[in-house]
């Protein structure tokens, strides 16, 4: 009685391990996705201040100048 607990308890470690490996690399997995996105997000932030900036700037000189 007391083997078959000890080998259940082996095969249910075993299984949950192998849960835990399947649940690491879907993480990985949708943190390199989530990484690629944000990146994109950040890229698209910069281009539209450089472009307010150099609007403002332009009006600034316009302003200014004439």
């Amino acid at each position: 009685m007391a083997e078959e607990k000890v080998t259940q308890n082996r095969e249910d470690i075993i299984r949950i391990e192998g849960q835990l490996k399947l649940i690491n690399q879907k993480l990985d997995n949708h943190i390199s996705h989530l990484s690629a996105r944000v990146d994109t997000i950040f890229r698209i932030v910069w281009t539209v201040s450089f472009g307010v900036i150099a609007l403002v700037l332009r009006a600034a000189y316009l302003g200014i100048m004439g």
